[in-house]
């Protein structure tokens, strides 16, 4: 999904995710595993969930909730979609040939 306005390219990235359910539902991150810069695969802490936005995305029809959580002191958004099937995901920035790859775009 590419920014209005913008050069910057984003995917989607899903996460395996280990999270708290409570009995209404309602999910909580704990912590994810990611692949670093250098290819190695580390597991992540979450260290406080801010706050929790529904969102919604046109485009992909994505339904679900923006977790906004505190990540090695830094501000971070993950995703949760309530529609099946469900998923955690991060977005990620990459270069449009990344980009072009991922998602495959017809003709180009």
């Amino acid at each position: 999904m590419k920014r209005s306005g913008s050069q910057e390219y984003v995917i989607r990235v899903p996460l395996n995710m280990i999270q708290l359910t409570e009995r209404d539902g309602k999910a909580w991150p704990l912590s994810f595993g990611w692949v670093d810069g250098q290819g190695a695969k580390i597991r992540v802490s979450i260290e406080k969930v801010i706050a929790v936005v529904p969102f919604a995305e046109q485009k992909s029809g994505l339904v679900g909730d923006r977790y906004e959580c505190l990540i090695d002191g830094r501000t971070e958004y993950l995703f949760f979609t309530i529609l099946q099937p469900r998923k955690w995901f991060k977005l990620k920035k990459v270069s449009e040939t990344e980009y072009k790859q991922y998602y495959r775009i017809p003709g180009e």
